[in-house]
């Protein structure tokens, strides 16, 4: 399958990664769980009405796509294809609760509509007037990654068209609890930035949304592309899950000049990533993200971000350095994610 290259991006999160010149210089800080967004000036892109008919997840889908459109020259767009592993979490809830409250008589469909997993994808091909392919996956924290498996395939066959790829998802009260009550959230020292040595368990949920516009050709305006992507849902041994992606695609490890790894402060399953920290990559410059960005389900999405400013800026922030190693030059990036111990994936970049 041949790479894709990425043209413009733009994300949504905790940090003001939406503003064109942030390179997480400076962190906003947190001491809760459960964190809401930065929100932009929505109104920038999206009406006032429309904006108040808007669920969260539409309102930071719309937004990111149409300044990722307009950063890449305002491109037709012939493909939208998202990820979401818990799709409009809220609408949802307001439909149960009213469900509820009402004891089955009637209600007001709107939640329900605004509810379903694709909406955002909807959204953005209606307010872009995108008539074409139109496709949302599920698959809990490799939605993301299917979706961007998902452009390639359709790139590959349509080669001179342009796609949005994204991923995203909100923040829910009922929903947090419910992962609490499960043993998954941090919620009596939850810390942004996190710190990877405090031995806590859990995570410290947030939300967000990032999104891409690719297409085949290499363009003036590229900011880098992506060469291969690999899902897994149960790895009995991550070091070799990674060595043989690299192997498959004559990528070696000394190749890499920097691996984004997935530590999100549960002492649960950070062992996994200490462990290629200390052995497979204890010669590679390492980066962080989540220790500034939260955890959910797509994003990895805001990595590939992070991945694309670092070929830009030719640097690591110093706020994303797990070492203290560097590089002359950022070549090549890969990004290894599991979440829970589940859904190991690798996408390798390529400045």
């Amino acid at each position: 399958m041949k790479k894709i290259y990425i043209h413009s991006s733009c994300s949504i999160s905790i940090q003001p990664s939406f503003r064109d010149d942030y390179f997480f210089d400076e962190i906003t800080e947190y001491s809760e769980n459960g964190i809401h967004v930065i929100d932009p000036d929505y109104k920038e892109f999206i009406p006032p009405m429309q904006l108040r008919r808007m669920g969260k997840s539409m309102r930071m889908a719309v937004y990111a796509a149409q300044k990722a459109i307009q950063k890449a020259g305002n491109p037709k767009i012939d493909a939208v294809i998202t990820g979401t592993g818990e799709g409009c979490l809220r609408d949802s809830e307001k439909f149960v609760e009213a469900m509820w409250n009402n004891d089955g008589g009637m209600l007001n469909p709107t939640p329900f509509i605004q509810s379903t997993h694709n909406m955002a994808a909807a959204t953005i091909a209606l307010a872009l007037g995108c008539k074409g392919y139109n496709m949302t996956y599920t698959n809990n924290s490799n939605s993301f990654e299917s979706a961007l498996l998902d452009g390639m395939l359709y790139l590959n066959e349509n080669p001179n068209h342009r796609i949005l790829i994204g991923g995203l998802e909100e923040i829910s009260e009922q929903t947090l609890k419910f992962w609490d009550l499960a043993g998954n959230v941090n919620m009596e020292n939850p810390k942004i930035p996190g710190d990877f040595k405090s031995n806590s368990i859990g995570e410290t949920n947030t939300e967000g949304a990032g999104f891409f516009v690719a297409s085949t050709e290499k363009m003036e305006n590229s900011l880098g592309s992506i060469l291969a992507v690999h899902t897994k849902f149960e790895v009995e041994n991550p070091e070799e899950f990674i060595r043989e992606f690299l192997a498959e695609n004559s990528v070696s490890i000394s190749e890499i000049d920097a691996i984004i790894l997935g530590n999100n402060g549960d002492s649960h399953y950070d062992g996994i990533y200490e462990n290629l920290s200390g052995s497979l990559f204890k010669e590679n410059p390492q980066i962080s993200f989540k220790n500034v960005l939260g955890e959910f389900d797509t994003v990895n999405a805001i990595a590939v971000e992070i991945a694309l400013k670092v070929f830009e800026y030719q640097k690591i922030p110093l706020s994303l350095k797990m070492n203290n190693l560097d590089r002359n030059s950022y070549r090549k990036i890969l990004i290894y994610n599991q979440r829970r111990g589940k859904n190991h994936s690798c996408i390798l970049l390529e400045n």
